[in-house]
């Protein structure tokens, strides 16, 4: 039987090790590219999903103070339209 030529390779970056095992067949600088180039994508969307949800929250924050900026105008137009209509 034919031996397979498959290697573990750990990788790990602070607390998190990624376990990814590899056919020694393709050069090592292919698996590095390739790994590094995995990680590298996982890492950018976490960059840009943490700056998303940063950026929600400072949204969310200039939004609640235009509403409370504006509600004086919001009720005075309520007042208004339900003036008309009643034709009062």
């Amino acid at each position: 039987m034919r031996e397979k030529n498959i290697k573990i390779v750990k990788v790990s970056k602070g607390n998190e090790i990624e376990h990814t095992a590899v056919h020694q067949e393709p050069e090592r600088g292919e698996f590095v590219y390739v790994s590094t180039k995995r990680y590298m994508s996982n890492h950018e969307a976490d960059t840009i999903r943490e700056a998303m949800m940063i950026g929600y929250v400072e949204m969310s924050q200039i939004n609640l103070r235009i509403a409370k900026e504006c509600l004086h105008a919001e009720l005075e137009a309520q007042r208004t339209m339900e003036r008309l209509v009643s034709g009062g």
